[in-house]
């Protein structure tokens, strides 16, 4: 009976020595660096997001409240706008008035611009737009949330293109904050 004898695995003029363990100095340096790149992207990424024309700033998130009340939608009633304008986000260079707004210009051929006004105020009326009687005037409609929030300043105006109503005029579809002051930062 023959025993055989495993060939080792390593020759045997190398020897196995453990691996080197990292001193404590390395090791607090890999850890410490790792904990200020991750809080600086982290710290970074949080500066332009809530910074100024960032996607969480107060600003863009009023445009986006503007955007979606149904007096903000580009189509309302099945008319879509032949124009749209609205605020650009301010920058970190740039200065710009404070306070966002939409407008919107609709035309339908079929009917009188007097006609078309009269049913965006009714459809803004059945979403909870109530008149500002003291600032409506015959040709300009001025409403705010009929059942509103202490910081909700959003303003509607529904008037014409011009100041006086033509056969086939354009009706404006205006939708602002009346108050441009960032509750955020309140002293």
């Amino acid at each position: 009976m023959t025993t055989a004898v495993p060939d080792p695995h390593t020759p045997a003029s190398e020897s196995t020595t453990p691996p080197s363990r990292l001193s404590r100095r390395k090791l607090l340096t890999r850890i410490g660096c790792g904990t200020l790149v991750g809080g600086l992207t982290v710290g970074g990424g949080l500066t332009w997001a809530l910074g100024p024309g960032g996607p969480l700033s107060h600003e863009a998130r009023q445009l986006r409240a503007l955007k979606n009340d149904p007096m903000g939608h580009e189509t309302i009633l099945g008319v879509k706008a032949v124009h749209t304008e609205e605020s650009e986000l301010p920058g970190w260079t740039t200065w710009k008035y404070p306070g966002v707004h939409l407008e919107r210009w609709f035309q339908d051929p079929s009917k009188p611009a007097e006609q078309l006004r009269d049913e965006f105020i009714d459809y803004a009326k059945s979403h909870g737009w109530e008149e500002e009687t003291r600032i409506t005037t015959p040709t300009a409609w001025i409403a705010q949330h009929a059942h509103r929030k202490p910081d909700d300043y959003m303003e509607l105006y529904i008037g014409f293109e011009g100041r006086e109503p033509s056969k086939n005029g354009k009706v404006l579809v205006a939708i602002d904050y009346t108050l441009a002051v960032d509750p955020d930062s309140a002293a």
